[in-house]
């Protein structure tokens, strides 16, 4: 009875120092995960310091970064090309608007924007 007390505490010493020689992956998953944390963050800084330099230049020499040249349009692909191909077949702009429930200056738009792709 006495030896297999001794065995169980020499093979529990043994384990405790072990478990101590063992590398501890928890905390070099946390220190790269911190270290990744603050590169991030010092990115996102460098990036948000280039984009108020960036829209200083742009406030300071007056440009207009408005899109009055290509307007866009709020209509799907499919009715798109049904406006197309209703103007191709000849229909007024006005006829192509009562069918497709969309406004005339957009049916326009549309139809100028494929010309200059087309041309």
């Amino acid at each position: 009875m006495g030896i297999v007390i001794a065995l169980l505490l020499i093979t529990s010493i043994a384990i405790i120092g072990f478990s101590y020689t063992q590398r501890d992956n928890l905390k070099e998953m946390e220190q790269e995960i911190e270290h990744l944390s603050l590169s991030s963050m010092q990115e996102i800084y460098k990036m948000k310091k280039k984009m108020r330099v960036f829209e200083e230049e742009i406030l300071s020499s007056g440009i207009d970064l408005s899109n009055k040249a290509t307007p866009k349009t709020s209509i799907d692909f499919y009715t798109q090309n049904l406006i197309l191909d209703e103007y191709e077949k000849g229909e007024s702009i006005e006829e192509i608007s009562k069918t497709t429930n969309t406004p005339v200056e957009e049916i326009k738009l549309i139809i100028n924007k494929s010309e200059r792709v087309l041309s």
